[in-house]
């Protein structure tokens, strides 16, 4: 019985890591990236981005985010490597509620942001860290929302 007990625990640990493992890409830890560039309705294509297009899902709105800049933050790895990961460019923005909430206002349509996270590639997803107009970023002066902590 206490053997069984024992492999059922050992059983259940290594599928959890495993879980855990897949959702963060291979490397174990997901790269902290940079993002900049402008949020679009998804059928506004008057301009491109100019690394990538990619389609994102924040909440449940559909929008278009024109790419123009992209860094991982601290240096680790290489840029175009993380976006070929990424194809199709389809991307799913989650975290904190006001970040969710400010990036599906209107107002900020069209403005070119720089968005900060963490980007596991596996599930195509980017946990937001923070959101500033890419003004306040090159001032060094964070938004009261999202605040960088770098």
């Amino acid at each position: 019985m206490k053997i069984a007990k024992s492999f059922l625990v050992a059983l259940l640990f290594t599928g959890t890591l495993g879980a855990v493992n897949t959702a963060m890409g291979a490397g174990g830890i997901p790269p902290r990236v940079r993002f900049t560039g402008a949020l679009v309705p998804i059928k506004d294509q008057s301009r491109k981005g100019l690394l990538e297009d990619f389609n994102v899902i924040i909440g449940k709105k559909r929008r278009t985010f024109l790419l123009d800049k992209m860094e991982i933050v601290g240096g680790v790895g290489l840029n175009r490597a993380t976006l070929q990961r990424l194809f199709p460019p389809l991307l799913r923005f989650v975290g904190p509620e006001d970040i969710i909430t400010r990036l599906n206002s209107q107002e900020i349509a069209g403005r070119s942001l720089v968005i900060e996270g963490l980007l596991y590639t596996e599930s195509r997803m980017l946990f937001l860290i923070g959101v500033n107009d890419s003004k306040e970023a090159a001032d060094a002066t964070p938004s009261a929302v999202g605040r960088r902590s770098d």
